[in-house]
């Protein structure tokens, strides 16, 4: 798994995907609700590697860092200040077993983690950026050029079934 960057035809993808979402907003249409409804904003195309009744979690197509994962929850939130606290803990529970993940499989050294729920209805999601070995350091990570997600499939997969066992567990 790797990340390249975006080619020209790539970024209008990425442009297009800004532009529903600013449609959605604008019209007072969550777009993770009606991602979830629809798929048309994130589509899966394999890039899910846990899934429940409480939250989604997938690999960013057009990531800031490699490894990229964001953790959504399914009820609809707007801001963290909504979320219960049993949803948190949650969330923070299968999140750290993604960063362990990410340490193991990608050779992160360290992952950020954030929220960034900002603009007209939006849906509370967390985002978790890995620092590969020899990355800068520091809030850089969270404003990189988004590049594309690459040969991904393999890692998905190893990141499914290896959540699987954890949470079964």
């Amino acid at each position: 798994m790797y990340v390249k960057k975006l080619s020209k035809k790539e970024e209008q993808e990425l442009k297009q995907r800004g532009r529903n979402i600013r449609d959605l907003q604008e019209k007072g249409i969550c777009f993770g609700c009606d991602n979830f409804r629809t798929g048309g904003i994130f589509p899966d195309d394999g890039l899910i590697i846990y899934e429940d009744e409480k939250i989604r979690c997938q690999f960013e197509k057009y990531p800031r860092a490699t490894g990229q994962t964001i953790i959504v929850s399914k009820e609809h939130y707007e801001d963290i200040s909504e979320m219960p606290l049993e949803l948190g803990t949650y969330i923070l529970k299968i999140s750290n077993e993604i960063i362990k993940l990410h340490k193991e499989i990608l050779g992160a050294e360290k992952v950020y983690m954030c929220t960034l729920c900002d603009g007209k209805r939006n849906h509370l999601h967390f985002q978790l950026f890995p620092r590969l070995k020899g990355e800068p350091i520091g809030y850089g990570n969270f404003v990189r050029e988004e590049g594309i997600l690459m040969d991904y499939h393999k890692t998905a997969e190893l990141y499914k079934q290896k959540l699987k066992e954890i949470i079964e567990e």
